[in-house]
């Protein structure tokens, strides 16, 4: 009689192999079906001419150009908003089993979210979005 301890590693270690087993099936499968382009006698970075990157166009211009440092703030707030939408939603659910000290600390998190809010408000750097 197997333990539940085993079956937890069986069951790991089936999930290992049709992980395995999947990525060489696709691996075997690319091999036989992606196209196949041949050119001779040319380097990499003319072939880059011939081969686009991801999308079928063909590159133009470098590569490396700078962005908006304001792109990586608006991402940053919409990390920090998706967080603060987690715990309130999660206390929402629970919100009759919370005791008084429960809606404290709930209120306190949302205080110290508004002022930090606010303070971002005031300085008007939601006014470029």
């Amino acid at each position: 009689m197997a333990t539940a301890i085993q079956i937890q590693y069986f069951s790991m270690f089936a999930l290992f192999i049709m992980g395995s087993v999947t990525v060489v099936a696709f691996k075997i499968l690319n091999a036989l079906f992606a196209p196949k382009r041949k050119i001779k006698g040319k380097r990499h970075e003319q072939l880059s001419v011939y081969v686009a990157y991801e999308c079928g166009e063909v590159p133009v211009g470098s590569g490396q150009h700078r962005f908006n440092f304001q792109y990586y703030v608006f991402g940053l707030v919409f990390v920090i908003f998706d967080v603060i939408t987690a715990f309130l939603f999660s206390w929402a659910l629970i919100i009759r089993d919370l005791k008084i000290e429960g809606l404290i600390i709930a209120g306190t998190f949302l205080a110290i979210f508004l002022v930090g809010f606010g303070y971002w408000w005031k300085r008007n750097e939601l006014r470029w979005m």
